[in-house]
């Protein structure tokens, strides 16, 4: 049975900060995606932080619960 996990890093400000989200197959990428602080604007940078943060979590575990047909727990690899 496969391994399913994602790592959440943050982006560097001058790539428009934020998080980047990598979405792994037994310690192999297979997706992701960036969430920019800009696709947030009205919010304060800590604020824009934190929804960027929610979406790619958000993201993470809906892609993981489509793998495991909706069981499992959630595990994030940090760098």
């Amino acid at each position: 049975m496969a391994e399913y996990s994602f790592e959440i890093v943050s982006r560097n400000v001058d790539l428009g900060g934020g998080w980047a989200l990598r979405l792994l197959e037994d310690g192999e990428e297979r997706g992701g995606g960036v969430y920019p602080l800009a696709a947030y604007q009205g919010a304060t940078a800590k604020e824009a932080g934190k929804m960027a943060l929610a979406e790619a979590l958000a993201e993470a575990e809906s892609w993981i619960d489509t793998r495991r047909g909706g069981a499992g727990e959630l595990r994030a690899d940090a760098p």
